[in-house]
């Protein structure tokens, strides 16, 4: 730990003054440390978050901490398609530029199964929701470059369940399920190996236009602000707490690989690491389950518009 600490402080006396990153979850968890280090550190920080009332809150404290903070909300419900549809609309007509996005919040073990758009929950929310905002905020960041992706994944990433060999058909099955019957770890893992597949997949396609991309791993027991957990994984929360990180240990990868200069993209990082070591190699670097997932959510994402009119 000693290490991972002296690491993260290489982030001292870097300014973010002019650079415009925008982050979902921001009102509890990890996702209130990474917002808080961004903001004393310069950036115009942009919350991405559902609840309005306790982002209008969160943005309160950080102003009495840093008085000139320049920080502003957009509502984004990632329960709901046209909520994230919407945000990334709010988004471009700001015309801001957009140097960093973390892709922070999510669910474990949600009591509600599905989203609102029939998606099993862990995937429509952790994945599908990011993917359509990150599909929506692209040219953006392409313009701004050179800019920062972080998708916050999980090392629970490897309780996917797929198998290398399998035909890929069969990958995506398990990766996109269509129902919630599985047990929680198991969906909650799938959604995670989604989110690295889609951060290597936008380093294989983006890096040339300027975008630095990382899969990031917070670290266990921290939380984000749309984890929503069941009784038994607060409790594993509970008796886990002495061995695992706070929030701010948690945040502290995502602020490194948003902000360091020297932060080699397209590797999944650990405790400010790009080490590898708890990384499912075999079937997060497969390309073409990359692409094949990037494809099929497009056309998810596709069926849900000419249902609901896109919106």
């Amino acid at each position: 730990m000693d290490e991972y600490w002296e690491y993260c402080t290489a982030l001292e006396g870097i300014s973010l003054d002019g650079k415009t990153i925008a982050i979902t979850g921001t009102t509890s968890g990890i996702g209130v440390e990474t917002a808080r280090s961004l903001v004393l550190k310069g950036a115009h920080l942009v919350m991405l978050n559902r609840n309005i009332q306790e982002s209008e809150k969160q943005k309160r404290t950080f102003i009495e901490e840093k008085p000139n903070a320049r920080i502003d909300i957009i509502q984004c419900d990632l329960n709901s398609l046209s909520s994230v549809r919407k945000a990334g609309e709010a988004y471009l007509e700001k015309g801001w530029p957009l140097h960093g996005l973390i892709l922070n919040a999510g669910v474990m073990g949600p009591s509600t199964k599905m989203t609102s758009d029939g998606f099993e929950a862990h995937f429509g929310i952790n994945h599908v929701a990011h993917f359509m905002l990150l599909e929506a905020l692209l040219p953006v960041l392409r313009s701004s470059a050179p800019s920062r992706l972080v998708i916050v994944s999980s090392n629970l990433h490897s309780q996917n369940c797929v198998k290398p060999n399998s035909p890929m058909e069969k990958k995506l099955e398990t990766l996109c399920p269509k129902d919630a019957s599985k047990f929680y770890l198991h969906l909650y893992g799938c959604s995670k190996m989604c989110n690295t597949l889609v951060a290597f997949k936008v380093h294989r396609d983006e890096y040339s236009n300027g975008i630095s991309t990382y899969s990031v791993h917070p670290g266990s027991g921290v939380r984000t602000d749309l984890h929503r957990d069941s009784g038994f994984s607060k409790f594993i929360g509970v008796i886990s707490a002495p061995i695992t990180k706070n929030a701010s240990q948690g945040a502290a990868t995502s602020v490194y690989c948003v902000a360091h200069p020297e932060a080699p993209s397209g590797k999944y990082w650990e405790s400010c690491w790009d080490d590898e070591k708890s990384l499912d190699k075999k079937v997060a670097r497969d390309e073409e389950l990359q692409d094949a997932l990037w494809k099929r959510t497009q056309e998810l994402i596709g069926e849900w518009e000419r249902k609901n009119g896109g919106r």
